[in-house]
Order: C-alpha cells, then sequence, then structure tokens
C-alpha cells in the first residue's frame, strides 16, 4: 500500500506542475480546430488544466488535443 500512495503523490506532482506550465503556455486557448480544445476541456483554469492533463495521460484523444494545441 505504501508504494501505490508515493506512486500517486508523485503523478500528481507531476499533474500539478504541468498543469501550472500548461496555464501559462495555453491559457489563452479556449478552442481548438478540431475540436477536442472545447470549454470542458482546455488550460484556462487550475481544475480545467488537471483534468485535461489527466485525460491525456489515460490516453483519452491526447492526439487531437495535441493538434488542436500546435496551432
Amino acid at each position: 500500500m505504501p508504494n501505490i500512495l508515493n506512486t500517486t503523490c508523485l503523478f500528481l506532482l507531476i499533474l500539478f506542475t504541468f498543469s501550472v506550465a500548461g496555464m501559462g503556455l495555453f491559457g489563452d486557448i479556449t478552442s481548438g480546430g478540431l475540436g477536442f480544445i472545447s470549454s470542458n476541456a482546455n488550460f484556462s483554469t487550475f481544475y480545467l488544466a488537471m483534468t485535461t492533463l489527466f485525460r491525456a495521460s489515460t490516453g483519452e484523444s491526447w492526439p487531437g488535443l495535441m493538434y488542436d494545441l500546435d496551432s
């Protein structure tokens, strides 16, 4: 059980770090060309950035998010 807790804390720390970085880099992008960046998946707030990164880390349409943020 301690190993699972340590891994979870490390994963949340990485999500926290990249959420803050994503807010700084992509915070003004609220809609994307392919429609994957929307009002429910963007980097405008910390909560949305965390959920968007969790969504991408599970593999749910991460290429679409990548292409929307690339343009």
